[in-house]
């Protein structure tokens, strides 16, 4: 059946809805939402042929269904403050709805649901009611389809995930978000992202504890999964092995850096990590640490979403500062805190005055850990870091170039890299997208060119006269000229009117705010749709840009780091350090894969000068442009190989 004639109603009765409704949306779509009363896995060998394609498409699928629940077990989840009772009487009570689904079920249907969720391919939450629900029920029946191309469908009804459910008379309506039904679309898609990240007041959302998913991966059989044959649950299944083999490595040394490429997945590795030592018993608490409060608010989403029950999570960051009833909790707490050198030589006196021990039994993160090595944070925090038992750093380029105190101190303190994957592991593998690159030549005036002389006479006499300054200061000089060379702004004017395209998702980034007065000058001619993003301007202006409101986002560093918006597609380097580092994240924005656009190819614009005879030892504008010129032509795995 054709998605765009699907029909708006489907009943029991007169339709095949396993068919006609299941298996032309799980063929069609990468993602599957559903809410469910109750759910047995039956349904999955109903809608076997469905979920066949779904998973060798490479869909996933969230699940919120209702657990089993007696008066006796009600009254738990009721009347219990949380942590651990309601930890351990969960787990027991899933425990006892899984034997039922032993008892009852097939071994090929357990099987192909145990690989499912052991794949990642389905996720599971458990919602009970409560406050003014508190008496009734999980009761509802809803669902999303996400196809590739941005179009969605949602669907109500009576029907629940079940045997009975295809026998009993039932019907669903269906609503399409290329239609007229779309406000329902989209009502269906806030409700459940309410409910999946638990901020619905009067429904308490769980996760399947990992105790209970180690159960259910049992049940698979040792031949393998149902669904080995589709070659690309093969790269599914591999895809992101390498997460798997990083926690391995940290489980092991407990301290060290992974370097791991912008997209391929740190924030999930380290919250693994943080998961699996909380449930292993040997930590009580995990710091969390980075620069800029974006990048934060962002781990703060992530850690929210997982709404572990028994774990607090505190914030000192902004304008908030719960460093203190951290350091008093007696639950297990994370704590999310800026990396600032007085904050954090703060912390660490205040839990060591209250217990000494409780090092032993910390994890602390350094997420970007490159930034770490700054002088200020070197003088404050020596020797202080390294009373932690359990230390993990982060970082796509953890190498600080022109800094070998710095790269010393941040081994001495975190540790060594002990798992390294990189942007070419990360586009082979199929995690990060390809890219094409183009770089249009300049040239420096007259006066640029007597400014850098001048630069370099300087810094000779500075050495002459006895003073002893850094090779780096004098090449950061250097490259501003680069980095801000007019003659880059009417190659970009004639570049965008021939190529406006480029200016769709597009993130510019400047060397400051005068230069980018400049480009704004010429940007305004051809895409209104655009804003900056310095210092002074609101974080609001970075949601529009992820919404899709603002075509273009301009701006110098501020979101080099860490943060995730899957849409960006194209890259424009007015301004790009020689160390890699700062290069790499700046690409990274735009190499993310979108399931909205499956078959998407970043685009890097960058700006080379090739003469460069100041005595600049290293041109690094022709060594990033024969970098990433060999960067843009590796390609995923299975087309090198012609499949």
């Amino acid at each position: 059946m054709d998605i765009k004639n699907l029909p708006i109603c489907f009943n029991t009765s007169d339709d095949r809805i396993e068919y006609e409704f299941y298996e032309t949306c799980l063929n069609w779509a990468c993602s599957y939402d559903r809410g469910v009363g109750y759910f047995t896995s039956e349904w999955i060998s109903k809608t076997a042929a469905g979920m066949t394609k779904f998973v060798a498409h490479g869909g996933v699928g969230r699940w919120i269904v209702s657990p089993v629940l007696d008066e006796k077990d009600y009254n738990v989840f009721l009347n219990s403050e949380g942590g651990a009772v309601v930890a351990e009487k969960f787990q027991a009570l899933l425990d006892k709805n899984l034997d039922k689904l032993e008892q009852e079920l097939t071994d090929d249907t357990l099987n192909a649901l145990a690989w499912m969720i052991y794949d990642g391919i389905l996720e599971f939450r458990f919602a009970v009611p409560q406050n003014q629900l508190r008496e009734g029920d999980f009761h509802d029946k809803f669902g999303i389809f996400y196809g590739y191309n941005g179009d969605k469908i949602s669907f109500n009804g009576s029907q629940n995930d079940s045997k009975k459910g295809f026998s009993n008379y039932e019907s669903i309506k269906v609503f399409r978000s290329w239609d007229s039904t779309l406000p329902y679309v989209e009502y269906d898609i806030s409700r459940f992202d309410k409910l999946w990240t638990n901020n619905d007041r009067n429904v308490a959302v769980y996760n399947m504890p990992e105790a209970v998913k180690e159960r259910i991966f049992r049940l698979r059989t040792p031949e393998g999964r149902p669904y080995m044959k589709q070659k690309c649950l093969v790269e599914h299944e591999n895809r992101w092995f390498h997460q798997e083999l990083a926690i391995e490595k940290f489980m092991e040394e407990k301290r060290g850096i992974l370097e791991m490429a912008t997209g391929t997945g740190k924030t999930r590795t380290a919250l693994r990590i943080m998961m699996k030592l909380f449930e292993w018993g040997q930590i009580d608490r995990v710091v969390l640490t980075m620069y800029g409060n974006d990048l934060l608010y962002q781990w703060e989403k992530e850690i929210r979403n997982m709404k572990t029950q028994d774990i607090r999570l505190f914030r000192c960051f902004n304008t908030i500062n719960e460093m203190s009833t951290f350091v008093l909790s007696k639950k297990k707490a994370i704590l999310l805190i800026s990396r600032d050198a007085d904050k954090l030589s703060m912390l660490i006196s205040s839990m060591g005055k209250r217990n000494d021990s409780c090092f032993d039994r910390t994890l602390v993160v350094f997420d970007e850990v490159h930034g770490l090595g700054s002088l200020s944070l070197r003088m404050k925090l020596d020797g202080l870091i390294s009373k932690f038992s359990y230390r993990l750093g982060l970082s796509a380029t953890p190498e600080r170039e022109y800094d070998e105190e710095g790269n010393r101190f941040i081994q001495n303190e975190v540790g060594p890299v002990i798992f390294r994957f990189t942007l070419e592991d990360a586009i082979r593998r199929g995690i990060l997208c390809e890219f094409s690159y183009m770089a249009l030549n300049y040239e420096l005036t007259d006066e640029e060119k007597r400014k850098k002389r001048n630069i370099i006479a300087y810094y000779e006499m500075q050495r002459k006269n006895g003073r002893m300054l850094s090779k780096e200061e004098e090449y950061r000089a250097l490259a501003k000229v680069n980095k801000c060379a007019v003659s880059k702004l009417p190659l970009f004017a004639a570049y965008i009117n021939q190529y406006p395209q480029i200016l769709d998702s597009c993130i510019i980034f400047v060397e400051d705010k005068e230069y980018g007065e400049k480009v704004q000058n010429i940007l305004i001619k051809v895409v209104p749709e655009y804003h900056t993003y310095y210092s002074e301007d609101n974080r609001e202006e970075l949601l529009r840009f992820a919404k899709g409101e603002l075509k273009c986002l301009l701006t110098c560093k501020k979101i080099s780091e860490g943060v995730d918006i899957k849409s960006v597609k194209n890259i424009i380097l007015f301004s790009s350090d020689k160390a890699r580092l700062v290069t790499i994240q700046r690409i990274g924005r735009s190499l993310r894969l979108n399931a909205n656009e499956p078959d998407k190819r970043a685009f890097v614009l960058d700006f080379v000068q090739e003469d460069d005879n100041d005595n600049f030892e290293l041109n690094s504008d022709m060594e990033r442009r024969e970098w990433l010129t060999e960067l843009s032509k590796v390609r995923r795995e299975e087309q090198s190989e012609g499949v």
